[in-house]
């Protein structure tokens, strides 16, 4: 197999994979797996609209479940699972920087 399907022919700077004979270009590498069994997922890159919706939605309240997430989820075209884990990760990054907010405040104090 020279690409993933609907990839297309392969570029002229495609190479030769050691002894197995298959050629591969730099746009199939993404296939391969790390673990076997276990594929690595791709990095969701949001768009700045979406980005700004869900951190209007973070600033209303910092959890959504279910219908919530459902609804915000189709109206920027995510997955909810994409949703879900957008929320777990800013919670994270709120926690962090109300912790460096705290620590601030107690080193001017003294």
């Amino acid at each position: 197999p020279l690409c993933a399907p609907g990839c297309g022919v392969p570029p002229a700077w495609a190479a030769r994979l050691g002894a197995t004979g298959f050629l591969i270009s730099k746009c199939c590498l993404p296939l391969f797996k790390a673990k076997p069994g276990k594929a690595k997922r791709v990095r969701t890159i949001f768009s700045s609209e979406q980005l700004a919706r869900l951190e209007q939605e973070f600033a209303r309240q910092q959890y959504l479940v279910g219908q919530e997430r459902c609804l915000l989820a189709s109206s920027l075209h995510l997955t909810e699972e994409q949703v879900k884990v957008w929320f777990q990760n800013r919670r994270i990054k709120w926690r962090k920087q109300s912790l460096e907010q705290q620590q601030a405040k107690l080193a001017k104090m003294g």
